[in-house]
């Protein structure tokens, strides 16, 4: 977009020439409307050669604009026609709540705010660099008043906590009887001056109807209060990070961090990448639903976004991963949706069947009342998804390395084997090592009293039976994975042919090991429970020849949620973690690497700040 042509609202917020040099820019728009506006921004963006490496745009909207809509709204940028099917491609599911879209490689973060406006803006961690409030001149009125109107005294210092000193705001429409130029000098910003159309406005008056665009800047004459430093401190100097752990949770958070230009040395103790629970030969990549819609289920959805556009992303489909769906049975109670469960929900989950699912039920003998439909559901080989992200640019793996010790020296963190030795050291460290992580916090704590001590994680053992796929096992099998009581993946290609997959057990780590034998008999009785015409074709077959096996541990919390976030507040010499997600990496591991990036980056959460107290690392402190 040549300069010329750069539109009013963004030179009101000082674009693009403020953003130029900068390692990132963050930019609030409260009114998403048909996307206009953002896609205008990402071009911009997209052809300065000076701009920041990464751009945030946090965007608030009573409702997403449909996927057709933003499909026509692409046809006026013809410079991003080659990232158009890969934004469209994210375009679902927008239910109430905060939603991340990754752009642009990830370098492009967009983050979908969907609800009332100052509902939104009470949810929201980070600083703007640029704030657009006003519809769009060119979009359709919103049905309603929309996140346009409403921006009294009270709406515009919610959206001043989130502004730092010289934050540059664009009115587009306004100033109006709302928004008037008292209301804007209470919340600690500076008169409103009117742009003109033009790329010189200095040398032109507004025209009778007065100026479309207006820009103020937040200077308040007042100290900014204690309450936003936490999320409005100086970012963590982008240098040389150490992750401990190479499975899911490790390799999230190194991806996660070279994508902002980190150089990330990746350590764990076995000889290779996702040796731990993340060599599970098959997981399922699945929301978890619930009637109150939990803050669980919320979380699944949100780490799902992110996970599945990594897999699509980074793997191969049909041989990394399947996105087949996946058929969820409650076999002791009938499964129910949240009632308020819409169009855009449905787009994740659904318990209307199509007839040729319901007619592979019936074949399998499964009770279709019972049964909830995950469209977006899909199987994953967890290992190959650790590899590819560990594959990234700016990420090393040294593996053999197991750390005894922990020391800060120099501005440091200097970690040490069993001998002594000295394996890493940076100053960032991130601990991603399930079970261990307790271990090496509480050591760390003893460097450094500041350090969050962490509790000891509970274990949970699990094996999953398996076998390969002899004659005719595509008619015995459902074309897509099935769970419930444990699960059923079939089709899979696995070691020269295809294999399917039966489990897991969940054993306590106090309970004694469950032999192979007793492992085997009980996944088959859960494979019979799911699919009880499948179990009773197999059970010839599954006697005359032995399954496989694998077996691991997950490591979770006693609440069942993650651990992420600083365990000292420090952005110069922080340590951090990223563990206990149980029987979850898959769902959870990207959304934690993102939470604990936008940490470290003091870049924008990409959960609402309800939900990112769930998963905070002290928040039993």
């Amino acid at each position: 977009m040549a300069a010329s042509l750069v539109p009013a609202w963004m030179r009101a917020c000082g674009l693009p020439v403020a953003w130029q040099g900068q390692p990132r820019w963050c930019v609030l728009e409260t009114d998403f409307a048909r996307g206009d506006r953002f896609l205008a921004l990402w071009q911009q963006w997209a052809q300065d050669p000076a701009a920041p490496s990464t751009l945030h745009v946090v965007a608030l909207a009573s409702q997403a604009p449909e996927r057709e809509t933003l499909r026509q709204v692409f046809d006026r940028y013809p410079a991003l026609a080659s990232w158009a099917e890969q934004a469209l491609r994210q375009w679902f599911g927008f239910l109430p709540g905060f939603h991340r879209l990754a752009l642009q490689g990830g370098r492009l973060q967009l983050t979908l705010c969907i609800g009332p406006p100052q509902q939104s803006l009470r949810e929201l961690q980070f600083c703007a660099d640029s704030v657009l409030i006003g519809h769009p001149v060119d979009a359709p009125p919103a049905v309603d008043a929309g996140p346009s109107a409403g921006w009294d005294s009270f709406g515009l210092k919610a959206l001043a906590r989130l502004c730092r000193l010289g934050t540059q705001l664009a009115l587009q429409g306004l100033p109006s009887s709302a928004a008037t130029p008292e209301s804007l000098r209470q919340a600690g910003f500076s008169a409103p001056a009117p742009v003109a159309e033009s790329d010189a406005p200095q040398r032109q008056s507004a025209d009778a109807a007065g100026p479309a665009v207006w820009r103020c800047t937040y200077q308040p004459h007042w100290p900014l209060s204690r309450s936003r430093q936490h999320w409005h401190r100086p970012p963590a100097p982008t240098s040389h990070c150490i992750v401990v752990g190479a499975g899911l949770a490790g390799a999230a958070a190194a991806d996660a961090l070279a994508r902002r230009g980190w150089q990330v040395t990746v350590l764990d103790a076995a000889t290779q990448a996702a040796s731990g629970a993340s060599a599970l030969p098959v997981g399922l990549l699945v929301p978890h639903v619930s009637r109150d819609d939990s803050p669980r289920s919320q979380l699944s959805r949100a780490g799902m976004r992110l996970t599945l556009h990594a897999v699509q992303r980074l793997l191969v489909e049909g041989l990394d991963y399947g996105e087949r769906g996946v058929l969820e049975l409650a076999v002791d109670h009938q499964r129910r949706l949240p009632g308020h469960w819409t169009a855009q929900g449905r787009h994740w989950s659904d318990d209307v069947l199509t007839p040729d699912i319901a007619a592979q039920l019936h074949r399998a003998g499964a009770a279709q009342d019972k049964a909830i439909w995950h469209q977006r559901g899909c199987w994953v080989k967890p290992a190959r998804l650790v590899q590819a992200l560990l594959a990234q640019p700016g990420i090393r793996f040294q593996g053999n390395s197991l750390v005894q010790q922990i020391g800060f020296a120099d501005g440091a963190w200097q970690l040490r084997g069993p001998g002594g030795e000295l394996l890493a050291q940076a100053p960032q460290l991130v601990l991603a090592n399930a079970g261990d992580a307790p271990r090496l916090a509480n050591g760390a704590s003893m460097v450094n009293a500041h350090v969050r001590r962490l509790a000891p994680l509970t274990a949970l053992r699990g094996q999953v039976s398996w076998d390969r796929q002899g004659p005719g096992a595509e008619r015995k099998f459902p074309s897509f994975p099935v769970n419930g009581a444990g699960s059923v993946i079939a089709h899979v290609p696995h070691a020269g042919g295809l294999a399917w997959f039966a489990g897991a057990t969940y054993e306590s780590a106090g309970a004694p090991v469950t032999d192979v034998a007793q492992a085997h008999a009980h996944n088959r009785a859960q494979l019979r429970r799911l699919l009880p015409a499948v179990g009773a074709a197999l059970d010839t077959p599954l006697d005359a020849t032995p399954m496989q096996i694998w077996q691991g541990t997950r490591w979770s919390t006693t609440d069942r949620l993650p651990l992420v976030g600083a365990l000292l507040q420090d952005a110069h010499s922080g340590i951090w973690t990223s563990t206990a997600m149980g029987s979850r990496g898959l769902s959870l591991a990207l959304l934690c690497a993102e939470v604990l990036a936008a940490q470290l980056c003091s870049e924008p959460m990409p959960l609402p700040a309800r939900l990112s107290r769930l998963i905070a690392a002290d928040r039993a402190r």
